[in-house]
This record gives structure tokens, C-alpha cells and sequence, in this order.
């Protein structure tokens, strides 16, 4: 499938920009020295995922030549917009771990330069409230540029508020299950439940008005849609039970979160096999 490193790159990718949001959101809402090292670890995993997001777009290039087409292409592409936008957000999430990092005692002492030049970021007033504000920004709009990039007028399957609605929910499913894992239950749970269920109410009235533009082609994704409702369910379930249970598990967490991975790589499939420029 040769859209099958686009798959990857936009589900990582929200994956990431959701559990940067959620940590920012709560640094804002619980800075406290506990909550800190939380959103510290968060980040940390937020930037693998989102560099291994760039890794396997990079292969959709072809040739590493081609990106400077999609540096020429900022403001009036909408892919370019898109991409600009993730180096954006990977920037800030990147100083946000510097930041943390450095401001520990005896943190980075053989990296003095370094040191020097983030202890003077790191005494500008609410520094790390900004970087937080700008964190929940950029990651939200990054997601709508995604949403941007495939509301094609020729493509009716993706020309609708249902490609939003799948982008953003992508983000809150990965991005909630990922800060579950990290320690992050509360916000992170709410918002992985609030993103499944927004999946699982939309989904047979996305399947109708897909059936009725290229019946054929939907008919041919119902596994996908399948397999994606059931592991959401599944994952919503293992998740539910742990936390009720207290047992807070971070293994069966992170086997919800391959679950959900699973389940919306699928729902993403279904969504590239749509494309269908209908008269």
C-alpha cells in the first residue's frame, strides 16, 4: 500500500501531538514537583513517538531531495503546512526536555554551554507556563493541519466534518492512553474514553454516508471498521477494569495502548482506502 507510511506518520503523529497536550495541560494544572517528572517522561516518549512518526513519513518522499519541496511549499501547501508544523511542534517539545532537564542540580554539568545558555531560558518569568500554552497551541493546530490537508473537494469520503472528527479523536485515544501509561490516569483516561466513544457513536453514521457516495469501496472496509470498534472496546474495557480495580497496572495499560494503536491504524487504513474522485 503505498500510503501505508502516511498511516503511520498521521496516527503517530497524533499520538504524539495528544500526549503533549494532555501534559501540558496537566503541568498547568498540577505543577508540583511529582506532576513535573510525570510530564517530563511524557515528553520523552512523545518525541520517540513523533521521531519515528518522521522516520517512516520520510520513506513516503522517495528521495531526501524531495524535502525541499515541501520547504517551498510552506503557506501554500497544505502537506507542507502540515509537516512544517510537526518540526514545529517536535521543536518546542524538545526545549520543554531541555528546560526540565537542565534545571535539575548536577544535570548536565558536562554540557556547560548548554547549561548556561538554558538556565538564562530558564529565568524568564513563567517560561514554563508559556512553553506549556504554546504546547496545547501547536499540537491542536498541527492535528487541523492534518484535517486541512485531506478535506479535498473532489473526494467526498474525505470531504466532510468525519475526517476531523477522526483526526482529533485519534489524537485523544493515543494521546490519553499514552499518559495513562506515564502516570497520567486521571486526564488521560477521560480523554482516551471520550475519543473511543466519539469513534464508536460516529461510526454507522460515517459507514452511511460513505456507502452512498462509493458503496463498493466501503463495503470493502468493513474489516477494518470492525477491527477497529472491537479493540477500542477491548482497550476501554482492560483499561476501565484496572483503574476501578486500583490495581493500576502499567503493564495492562500499555497493552490498551498497543490495542488502540492497533485499532486506529486500521480505522486509517479504511480512511486511504476511501480515496475515490467521484463525479
Amino acid at each position: 500500500m503505498h500510503e501505508l507510511p502516511l498511516v503511520f506518520f498521521t496516527v503517530l503523529g497524533q499520538m504524539g501531538a495528544g500526549a503533549v497536550l494532555i501534559s501540558a495541560l496537566y503541568y498547568l494544572i498540577c505543577n508540583q514537583v511529582p506532576s513535573v517528572l510525570k510530564v517530563e517522561r511524557i515528553n520523552i516518549a512523545a518525541l520517540v513517538v513523533m521521531a519515528l512518526a518522521m522516520a517512516i513519513a520520510s520513506l513516503h518522499l522517495g528521495h531526501p531531495l524531495r524535502a525541499l519541496n515541501v520547504v517551498f511549499g510552506i503557506g501554500r501547501s497544505p502537506m507542507s503546512n502540515e509537516i512544517f508544523t510537526f518540526g514545529v511542534l517536535f521543536g518546542i517539545t524538545f526545549a520543554s526536555v531541555l528546560l526540565a532537564y537542565f534545571a535539575k542540580p548536577n544535570k548536565g554539568n558536562k554540557l556547560a554551554a548548554i547549561k548556561k545558555l538554558v538556565n538564562r531560558i530558564n529565568k524568564i518569568p513563567a517560561i514554563d507556563k508559556i512553553i506549556a500554552i504554546l504546547l496545547i497551541i501547536v499540537s491542536l493546530f498541527f492535528v487541523w493541519t492534518i484535517v486541512a490537508t485531506y478535506m479535498i473537494p473532489t473526494v467526498k469520503n474525505w470531504d466532510t466534518y468525519y475526517t476531523a472528527l477522526q483526526m482529533y479523536s485519534a489524537m485523544l485515544i493515543l494521546g490519553g492512553i499514552l499518559a495513562t501509561v506515564f502516570g497520567i490516569r486521571k486526564i488521560g483516561l477521560t480523554f482516551f474514553i471520550i475519543g473511543s466513544l466519539l469513534v464508536l457513536v460516529a461510526k454507522l453514521p460515517y459507514i452511511n454516508l460513505v456507502s452512498q457516495n462509493v458503496a463498493q469501496l466501503a463495503q470493502a472496509q468493513y474489516c477494518w471498521w470492525i477491527m477497529q470498534c472491537s479493540l477500542l472496546v477491548l482497550a476501554m474495557f482492560i483499561a476501565i477494569i484496572n483503574t476501578v480495580k486500583n490495581r493500576h497496572s502499567t503493564i495492562i495499560y500499555t497493552f490498551a495502548l498497543l490495542l488502540a494503536l492497533v485499532a486506529e491504524l486500521s480505522g486509517r487504513i479504511a480512511f486511504y482506502n476511501l480515496w475515490a474522485i467521484t463525479m
